[in-house]
């Protein structure tokens, strides 16, 4: 059902679009494209770490969504991993990386569009790490923009031990996820009045990967936990009512998984729509022309995260009181409890579900 026509169109506000890092779990983000299309909701800068500096590259270059789609479904794991051998043989330890760095930007040459920075339809920015000084650089801004897009997208995306470094004036930039995997700070630079953002690290309600005792097994799941703690502070210390999070369901696909792109490109539609259309500051913004179906008319509400602790479970260690940054929990007794059942001060980390280590703590409204 459309809504009554209103007197005045709703201002829109300026928007940067947020897509954070994940690995293959950051098909999701064209789900989150697609959402965005359909609800009429535009954006006016796109901020992209890792995966997300792929996809946002792609989007800002003005690629459709089907394209960018097509594109990346087509993509086969031996377009971006192909083992050092004759490096290993070599150079043994000395060497820089497992994969080659050649073949994957030979890949992102095929994918991204042939522009500059300064030639893109939205205007892009993406992060990586000068690994000599431990400081983060946002290609794209003033200084830092005379990089290709190629290169830029390259060490945003290039994992320490998994690709080769970007050389570059001397330095070396790797994966700008490693430090900050949901820019917000950044984002909030720009003066928007919206953000609109993407999480993709794994939280502690949802299922996580299946772990296997093994080297690359091992070194990617160290990834996904430090990833994980630094967003908890970045959501903690960056999330305000200027910002809609939006966090895909997809922490059952695994971090290099090239077989499930189709599942989780609409695992991030699906709850794109949902938070674009019942969170605070996006849900007036919806254009009813582009509601279908019911599509905008959720069930309540996602302003607020209702928190309960399962006392039967709870052992009292106060670990729920120490991470929260907003004072949910009291553990003062043999058990904890929750002083703010609807918590709307909530940033949606996740750190006081990842560190009960009795599996106590129970979110909803998520």
């Amino acid at each position: 059902m459309s809504r009554p026509p209103q007197n005045s169109a709703p201002h829109r506000p300026r928007t940067v679009l947020v897509l954070g890092g994940g690995g293959m779990r950051g098909m999701a983000h064209i789900g989150v494209l697609r959402a965005l299309e359909k609800l009429g909701i535009r954006y006016d800068a796109i901020v992209g770490t890792s995966i997300g500096s792929l996809v946002g590259a792609m989007a800002a270059g003005g690629y459709g969504i089907d394209q960018i789609e097509s594109l990346v479904a087509g993509v086969q794991k031996e377009d971006y991993f192909r083992l050092n051998f004759v490096k290993f043989l070599l150079k043994g330890a000395r060497t820089q990386s497992m994969y080659r760095g050649d073949t994957f930007r030979k890949s992102l040459e095929r994918v991204l569009p042939p522009l500059s920075f300064d030639q893109m339809k939205v205007p892009f920015y993406c992060n990586a790490v000068r690994l000599e000084t431990g400081g983060s650089v946002f290609w794209g801004t003033p200084g830092h923009s005379e990089i290709s897009l190629v290169d830029a997208v390259y060490s945003s995306c290039a994992l320490p031990g998994i690709f080769e470094p970007l050389e570059r004036g001397g330095y070396s930039y790797m994966d700008g996820g490693m430090v900050d995997s949901v820019p917000l700070r950044f984002a909030h630079t720009l003066n928007p009045e919206l953000i609109i953002a993407v999480d993709l690290s794994i939280k502690g309600t949802a299922k996580t990967p299946d772990y296997k005792n093994r080297l690359l097994s091992t070194l990617y799941r160290t990834f996904e936990i430090v990833e994980e703690v630094l967003v908890e502070h970045s959501l903690h210390m960056q999330v305000d009512w200027r910002v809609a999070l939006i966090q895909p369901k997809v922490a059952h696909a695994s971090r290099f998984g090239f077989d499930r792109v189709n599942e989780v490109v609409a695992a991030g539609e699906e709850e794109a729509l949902r938070t674009l259309t019942s969170h605070a500051a996006t849900r007036d913004l919806v254009q009813t022309e582009h509601i279908v179906d019911g599509l905008a008319c959720p069930v309540r509400p996602r302003d607020f995260v209702s928190v309960r602790i399962d006392a039967d479970k709870c052992t009292g260690c106060g670990l729920c009181e120490m991470v929260c940054e907003t004072q949910a929990f009291r553990a003062q007794g043999e058990k904890a409890t929750v002083r703010k059942l609807s918590n709307y001060e909530c940033t949606r980390d996740h750190a006081c579900a990842r560190n009960c280590p009795s599996d106590a703590i129970r979110l909803g409204n998520l």
